[in-house]
């Protein structure tokens, strides 16, 4: 059959026209495919990176990293897109009701401090903190970021100063702070409430202002449904940074009788020394005599220091047990020199850095264990100069520092109301001439 000419051309030019209709309908589903992505609707990878994203919408398991990486390291916040979500967060008095997946830290360890960590990293060490409560019902010691291992204080900067960018919208990196401390003092109500993106930016910001002037981290924020406790803060602020986008409402059901609530994560750093205390070097029997303000043999003294080290079987446990009497039950004021002696400020609830030191070395002495009286030129963190008196008390071959003038900071062995490392030392008493 002989086709001609012209009805060959035709043929061609549909079958040209034919293609190009279906490379244009290809690139138009393409681009739709496209844009659905960037709009974070169907896709579990990031296009601007290799790195994937852990999955955001899946119920049983909390723990998203819900931030993609580019190459730089800096988050992709999905900025030009508006979500309206909440993060609900409940734990009873026996578990955390979630679920989480195991997530590793890498083993390496270096010893130099970084001196910037991306946003994504810092959050990568929050989804290992999650695990661990969901794992052992208890926050952890230290986590590595960037394979440097940071104390849960430190952790906490971290983590709020990313929630402030995140909000922000603010893709810099995070500068970290090194050596602050855990607070001492650990207390807090059972939470329930809702609160907006406003409220825990507010809180947030609290935060980084307190551990930016104390160089300590708080030991509970005030909010609208109750005081948080240290560790909480930790738990909800970990959880809130680790989400895909920053939620517009944060549901919270926290039991303060959860086990969370209920340990102190302690992390000392190798080879960190405490600047206060002293080794012993001879002469405790005479930091166990009596005087003239430290009533250590009246009946008074040695009746309340048997009623407070009741309980404690071991020498450190009764010296304790004394430090946290004397710090929350003799409240601080401000006055010079010794204008109450141990008896009387333990009866009026009240003295100043001397007589609380009073306080501590008379049930200290009645309890047969040695205090003694130091006496130094201390920067406070007002950043003002005081003359200032704390306590040492030995126990083994330690002095172990004990400074009860603040009920928030210090605690046995820790002072974070003044500088350590700054103060100047006039003399060490067993009976104080002022």
């Amino acid at each position: 059959m002989n086709i001609s000419i012209k009805k060959r051309a035709f043929f061609a030019l549909l079958l040209v026209s034919l293609f190009f209709i279906c490379i244009s309908a290809s690139y138009s589903i393409e681009d739709n495919g496209d844009y659905l992505d960037n709009n974070g609707d169907n896709n579990d990878f990031n296009n601007d990176g290799d790195n994937p994203i852990i999955d955001s919408n899946n119920s049983t398991n909390p723990i998203n990293s819900n931030n993609s990486t580019n190459p730089n390291g800096s988050i992709n916040s999905n900025s030009s897109i508006s979500y309206n979500t909440t993060l609900n967060l409940e734990i009873n008095q026996n578990k955390v009701v979630t679920s989480s997946a195991y997530i590793s830290i890498s083993s390496k360890i270096r010893k130099s401090k970084p001196t910037e960590l991306s946003q994504s990293s810092i959050i990568l060490g929050a989804k290992y903190v999650n695990w661990y409560i969901y794992a052992y019902g208890k926050l952890p010691n230290s986590v590595k970021i960037a394979k440097y291992k940071y104390s849960m204080a430190e952790f906490l900067y971290l983590i709020s100063k990313t929630i402030k960018y995140q909000v922000l919208k603010c893709n810099k990196t995070i500068i970290p702070k090194y050596n602050l401390k855990g607070p001492e003092n650990i207390r807090g109500s059972s939470i329930f409430g809702s609160f907006s993106k406003n409220d825990y930016y507010r809180y947030v910001n609290d935060v980084l202002r307190y551990m930016n002037y104390y160089k300590v981290a708080p030991n509970l924020i005030s909010t609208s449904g109750g005081s948080m406790q240290y560790q909480s803060i930790i738990f909800v602020f970990s959880k809130i940074v680790t989400e895909k986008v920053v939620p517009d409402n944060v549901n919270l059901s926290i039991n303060n009788q959860h086990s969370l609530n209920k340990k102190i994560p302690k992390y000392i750093r190798p080879g960190t020394k405490n600047l206060l205390n002293s080794r012993y070097t001879g002469g405790a029997k005479y930091y166990l005599l009596s005087s003239r303000n430290c009533q250590s043999n009246s009946d008074y003294i040695k009746t309340l220091a048997k009623t407070i080290t009741k309980g404690s079987k071991t020498k450190l446990q009764k010296a304790k047990a004394i430090y946290y009497w004397v710090r929350n039950n003799v409240r601080y004021g401000f006055y010079y020199n010794s204008k109450y002696g141990a008896k009387k400020a333990i009866k009026n609830r009240l003295g100043n850095c001397v007589d609380q030191s009073h306080a501590i070395v008379a049930l200290c002495r009645a309890s047969k264990i040695p205090a003694r009286y130091v006496h130094g030129y201390c920067k406070f963190t007002s950043g003002r100069w005081y003359g200032h008196v704390w306590t040492q008390v030995l126990v083994g071959k330690t002095w172990y520092a004990a400074d009860a003038s603040n009920f928030e900071l210090n605690g046995f062995g820790t002072v974070n109301n003044w500088k350590a490392e700054s103060y100047s030392l006039k003399r060490k008493y067993f009976s104080l001439p002022f």
